[in-house]
């Protein structure tokens, strides 16, 4: 009884903090600490030590880094141009304006790793979108899915996440994030195509020609590089995924200084200070997470929940995947994907592992179905801050997002049953 009351007492105190209106991090660390008192985990010392030891990474140091990077990206002209560009090369398309937004989230989310810059940069695309004729949720919706790629597209600070904690490659986890992030890409922008043509969505006139198109290029081509040189450096042994992210800094800066020239110095601590901000939440959300991941192994929570995958699924990799997916969204639906990869990463590799599926694989499984995360209701925080951005009431933008998340749910099955698309990649970059 001890163990299912434990584990059940965690779940239990931390929804009813959430439906309190205590944010996820304090939510997650409350419920933990409150249940280790209660049930006597252990002595008083071991909170900080696990507290401290979740974040003492050198690894993890890349998370921060990623996120100035991507608010810098959002505020130097870089995203900016990375869009205009996939708008001369995908406008004049049936559904061009809602595409672009698609090719752009995947421009910087192979630049950012993260969907608050994405948000920042494509916030002002619902209402271009709306202006040329696409109902409101429609273009609310195409903005938030055009957010998840930060999560999935290296640099990811999920995948990052998901390496430290199954102490598995994060080059490797990076290359398997590239194909699902393609798949995704294409299989959104082609629902929008046909969407587009169904409702005759007007198309926007896009100069095509040679000039304009070599002239958007060559505004973007320093952005269209970063990726190239980062993931080249990495892959090349030249630096690892921390000093990656050092670097992206580092060349950010230099071409708005040298280049572009539009971010003041004055800028860089308010940046610098929002930076802190996100990173200060995710840092308390490891903290809280381990916490709760702690009590979860100490009690036998971790184990009958292995015991009840593996049983469930008759030893059957196909079926395991199929139980474990579900698992995962409906968590997404409440949990925000960092706090989601903390909690039940531990817990679902030894059954992963009893059922053969390789754990870089399982990281692009993972990392595909927890991006629904940000547009799936109650929580979903990109459809939140979209429809914030574009004053459309949550519920009207949830009902638009549907379609969208069936285009999500379909990619999940293609990446979770046809392993070489994510490790495909891994064997030609590793």
């Amino acid at each position: 009884m001890f163990s299912i009351n434990a584990g059940l007492s965690i779940f239990l105190l931390f929804f009813a903090f959430l439906l309190l209106n205590f944010p996820v991090s304090i939510a997650l660390g409350l419920a933990g600490v409150t249940v280790f008192f209660l049930f006597d985990i252990g002595p008083v010392e071991t909170i900080p030590l696990l507290f401290t030891g979740a974040i003492s990474s050198f690894t993890l140091l890349a998370i921060p880094l990623f996120i100035i990077a991507g608010n810098m990206l959002a505020k130097t002209g870089v995203a900016r141009r990375l869009i205009h560009f996939a708008q001369v090369l995908v406008g004049p398309l049936p559904g061009g304006l809602p595409i672009t937004v698609i090719v752009g989230g995947a421009f910087l989310g192979a630049l950012s790793g993260s969907n608050v810059a994405a948000i920042a940069a494509l916030g002002f695309l619902i209402g271009a979108m709306h202006q040329v004729g696409y109902p409101i949720a429609f273009a609310c919706v195409t903005v938030a899915a055009g957010c998840t790629f930060g999560v999935i597209i290296p640099p990811s600070i999920n995948l990052i996440l998901y390496g430290v904690i199954a102490n598995t490659s994060i080059a490797a986890l990076f290359a398997a994030g590239i194909g699902p992030g393609i798949v995704l890409v294409i299989v959104l922008s082609v629902y929008i195509y046909y969407t587009s043509k169904k409702h005759d969505y007007p198309i926007p006139m896009v100069d095509r020609s040679w000039k304009n198109v070599w002239d958007a290029f060559k505004e973007a081509v320093w952005g269209l590089l970063a990726p190239v040189l980062v993931l080249g450096g990495i892959y090349g042994g030249i630096f690892t995924a921390t000093e990656a992210a050092a670097f992206m800094i580092l060349y950010v800066f230099c071409i708005d200084k040298f280049i572009y020239k539009e971010m003041a110095f004055h800028s860089y601590p308010k940046m610098l200070l929002e930076s802190g901000i996100t990173t200060g939440v995710i840092m308390l959300i490891l903290g809280g997470a381990t916490i709760v991941s702690y009590i979860l192994m100490m009690d036998g929570t971790a184990e009958l929940i292995n015991e009840w995958l593996v049983t469930m699924g008759h030893g059957s990799k196909i079926i395991v995947l199929a139980w474990v997916n579900v698992i995962l969204f409906i968590s997404g639906m409440f949990l925000d994907p960092v706090s989601a990869i903390y909690l039940l990463v531990p817990l679902f590799l030894p059954a992963i592992d009893s059922v053969g599926v390789d754990k870089v694989h399982f990281g692009a499984i993972m990392t595909v179905n927890l991006s629904l995360a940000h547009i799936t209701p109650p929580v979903g925080l990109a459809l939140y801050l979209a429809a914030q951005i574009a004053n459309v009431p949550f519920m009207q933008a949830a009902r638009a997002a549907i379609p969208f998340v069936i285009c999500e749910v379909i990619v999940l099955v293609f990446i979770t049953y046809i392993p070489s698309l994510s490790l495909g990649f891994v064997k030609l970059l590793t």
